[in-house]
């Protein structure tokens, strides 16, 4: 089944239990984290890895999580324009959970 992460945070905080992930897989979390912690220090690779640990119940919704698709198997992300760009965006927005 494939979703985008904005639409599981949506369901974490708001929908119901018994249809709701939790929390990021171990593929889709070794996803993003290659994405977007590539050619960052290691402490902030570390706060990245971190953060994407936590239940999607308590992240903040952003808008550019909908580019963000999440399979059972791992995550894609569908670049709108410059891929650089929008992974510091979304580097940004992972860490301000």
């Amino acid at each position: 089944m494939q979703q985008n992460l904005d639409n599981l945070i949506y369901d974490a905080k708001y929908g119901k239990i018994e249809n709701t992930c939790l929390k990021l897989s171990d593929g889709q979390i070794m996803d993003i984290f290659e994405m977007v912690a590539k050619g960052c220090r290691s402490k902030t690779k570390e706060r990245i890895y971190s953060r994407l640990q936590v239940p999607l119940s308590l992240w903040k919704r952003y808008g550019i999580y909908s580019r963000m698709t999440l399979t059972d198997n791992g995550a894609e992300y569908i670049c709108g324009q410059s891929w650089t760009d929008e992974m510091r965006t979304l580097r940004e927005c992972i860490l301000e959970n």
